[in-house]
C-alpha cells in the first residue's frame, strides 16, 4: 500500500484531477440523461395528448358518423398526419374497437388493444399511458370523439396516438453522444491543464518531492536548534517566525514566542533598531541586559522590497573564553619554545668549549648559569608562592633570556596566594601582554631592561611591569586602550584593550606613567576580595 501511495506529486495531482474531472463528467452527464429523458418523455405525452384531442374535434371525422361513410377529406386528414415529421401512429376506432381509418400504411401496428379505450369512451376522458403494442414500448394518447347530432351529443369512437418510444431514445442517445464528446473534450483540457499544473509546483519547489521538501524542513529546524549560535527570523510586519533553543536562552525568552511582535518581546531599543534596519549589519556590538551581544544581522529582499530580517547572535563572553584559551596556549608555547631555544644555545656553547679542551671555561660558564638559575629560583619559589604566578614568570625569564633582554624580578616583591577569582587566564591576558609589550619597547633600545614587582600588603595585589623603552608618544596616549589602535601595524592593538576589560572584570583599575626616554612603567591593582 504504501509503495502505492510513494508515488511522485505529478501523478498523485494528474489522478487526482482526472479522478474528480471523470466524477464531474459522469455525474452531470447522468444527471442530464435523466433530465432530457425525462422532459423528452413528457414532451412526447403532451404532443402525442394534443395531437388526440385535436384530431377529436375534426369535423371530418364527426361527418363520417353523422353520416356512415368514409369521405375525401378523411383520406386527405390522413395524408396531412402522415407528412408531419413526428413519429406518431394515429388510429381512428367506434366504440367497438375496430379501426376504420389509420396512418399505419405499413401496418406495423397490426392488433391495437380496445381495453385501453374504456376510459375515453365510458367517461368521455383524454390522457396518455405508457404501454406495449405489437412487442414495441409506446406512448398511447386516447382522446374521445364526441359527435353531436343537435339535441344531443354522443360517443361515437376514439382517437389513439402512438408515440414510438424506440425513436424517442434514439433521440436521446445522440444528445447523449453530443455529451460524451463534450466530456471527453473537457478532460483532456483538464488533463493539459493538470500536467501544466504540476510542472508549474515542481519548478517552483525545485522540483522536489513533497517528502524531500518535509525532510529538508526537519533537517533545517534541527540544524537551527542545534547551532550553538542564537537565530532569529522577523517578517515585513515585525512577527517573530522562528527562534531557535540557543535564541531563547540568550535572550531569556519563553519558548512560546513564535508570532508575537518583536518588540513586546525584545526590549533592547538598540536591537529592534538593528532588526529594522534594510542593510545588512556585521559584528555589532550592544548591551543587552547585562550581556554583551554580538550580531549579525540580514535582511531578506524580494523584487526590492524587504519582507523579512533574520538575525544571528552571541555572547560575546564566549569569544572571550575563546581568545584566553587561545592565548593560554600561545603562552605555553612561546615559553616552552624561548626556554628549549636557550637551552640549546647554551648546550652548544658548552659543547664548543668541550671541544676546544677548555674545561675550566666551560665549568666556569656552567657554574654562571647555574647561579643565574639559582637567584632566579630563590626569588620565585621563596617571596612568589602562587603557582599560576611562578609558571607565567619562568616563561617569561626564558623568553627575556632568548631575546637578550634583562628580564629582572624586583627583590622587594612579595606574594602569598592570589584569590580564586583570578584564574590562570586572566593572569596570562593581563601580566602576559604587560611583559610583552614591555619587550617590545626594548628591543630597540641600547639598554634593553625590564623589571617587574608585586605585592599583596594591603587590601589590593599591585603588579608593576616597568621597561627602559622610549616612553608612550603623546598622540598615542588618549587611544593608547582602544580596540585596534596600535603604532605597531595593522592587526594590532588588541592587548591594552583586552588587558583593561579583564582589570575591570576583576574589579580593578590600570594606570601607567610615562616619560620621553624614561620608559613606561604599568600598575595594576587588583582587590584581595571582590
Amino acid at each position: 500500500m504504501r509503495k502505492l501511495l510513494a508515488v511522485s506529486l505529478k501523478v498523485k495531482i494528474l489522478t487526482l484531477i482526472i479522478l474528480l474531472i471523470v466524477f464531474i463528467v459522469i455525474s452531470l452527464s447522468s444527471m442530464f440523461i435523466l433530465m432530457k429523458r425525462k422532459d423528452d418523455i413528457a414532451k412526447a405525452e403532451q404532443l402525442s395528448l394534443q395531437t388526440v384531442k385535436t384530431l377529436s374535434y375534426m369535423p371530418v371525422l364527426h361527418d363520417y358518423f353523422r353520416s356512415g361513410q368514409k369521405t375525401l377529406n378523411l383520406g386527405m386528414l390522413i395524408e396531412q398526419i402522415q407528412r408531419e415529421p413526428e413519429p406518431i401512429t394515429v388510429f381512428f376506432q367506434n366504440r367497438n374497437g375496430a379501426t376504420f381509418a389509420s396512418t399505419d400504411g405499413l401496418q406495423v401496428y397490426k392488433d391495437i388493444k380496445a381495453k385501453d379505450n374504456d376510459k375515453a369512451l365510458t367517461f368521455g376522458s383524454s390522457y396518455v399511458l405508457k404501454t406495449t403494442e405489437d412487442r414495441k414500448e409506446v406512448l398511447k394518447a386516447v382522446a374521445p370523439i364526441v359527435v353531436s347530432y343537435g339535441k344531443y351529443k354522443k360517443i361515437e369512437g376514439a382517437v389513439v396516438v402512438l408515440y414510438d418510444v424506440d425513436t424517442l431514445y434514439a433521440s436521446i442517445w445522440e444528445d447523449i453522444k453530443k455529451i460524451f464528446t463534450a466530456s471527453i473534450i473537457i478532460l483532456l483540457i483538464g488533463v493539459i491543464a493538470s500536467y501544466l499544473l504540476t510542472k508549474s509546483i515542481r519548478k517552483d519547489t525545485l522540483n522536489l518531492e513533497p517528502s524531500e521538501i518535509a525532510a529538508l524542513f526537519r533537517e533545517r529546524g534541527a540544524i537551527l536548534q542545534s547551532v550553538k549560535e542564537g537565530i532569529l527570523a522577523v517578517d515585513e510586519e515585525g512577527s517573530i517566525t522562528m527562534m531557535n533553543s540557543s535564541a531563547h536562552d540568550l535572550l531569556d525568552i519563553d519558548d512560546h514566542s513564535e508570532g508575537k511582535q518583536v518588540s513586546d518581546v525584545i526590549q533592547s531599543s538598540e536591537m529592534l533598531e538593528l532588526l529594522g534596519s534594510n542593510e545588512k549589519q556585521t559584528n555589532v556590538e550592544i548591551q543587552y541586559q547585562e550581556k554583551m551581544m554580538i550580531i549579525n544581522t540580514q535582511p531578506i529582499i524580494e523584487d526590492g522590497k524587504k519582507i523579512g530580517t533574520v538575525a544571528s547572535f552571541r555572547d560575546r563572553t564566549e569569544f572571550k573564553h575563546m581568545i584566553e584559551a587561545l592565548s593560554e596556549v600561545k603562552e605555553y608555547s612561546d615559553d616552552l619554545r624561548a626556554q628549549s631555544h636557550e637551552f640549546t644555545n647554551k648546550l652548544y656553547a658548552i659543547l664548543g668549549l668541550l671541544q676546544l679542551d677548555k674545561k675550566e671555561k666551560a665549568i666556569e660558564f656552567i657554574k654562571s648559569e647555574t647561579h643565574i638559575q639559582t637567584v632566579e629560583e630563590d626569588l620565585l619559589f621563596t617571596k612568589i608562592n602562587d603557582e599560576r604566578l611562578q609558571a607565567i614568570l619562568l616563561g617569561k625569564i626564558a623568553q627575556a633570556s632568548e631575546k637578550k633582554i634583562d628580564f629582572v624580578i624586583d627583590k622587594e616583591s612579595s606574594l602569598a596566594y592570589l584569590p580564586e577569582e583570578i584564574n590562570l587566564s586572566s593572569l596570562i591576558i593581563i601580566l602576559g601582554n604587560l611583559i610583552n609589550n614591555a619587550f617590545d619597547a626594548v628591543k630597540h633600545t641600547k639598554e634593553k631592561k625590564v623589571s617587574f614587582f608585586v605585592t599583596d600588603i594591603g587590601n589590593e595585589i599591585i603588579f608593576e611591569v616597568q621597561d627602559s623603552g622610549t616612553g608612550i608618544q603623546k598622540e598615542m596616549e588618549h587611544q593608547l586602550f582602544q580596540k585596534g589602535l596600535s603604532s605597531k601595524g595593522k592587526n594590532r592593538g588588541y592587548g591594552l584593550f583586552n588587558v583593561e576589560i579583564e582589570v575591570g572584570s576583576l574589579g580593578g583599575a590600570i594606570e601607567y606613567s610615562s616619560g620621553s626616554g624614561e620608559g613606561t612603567v604599568f600598575t595594576v591593582y587588583l582587590p584581595k576580595a571582590s
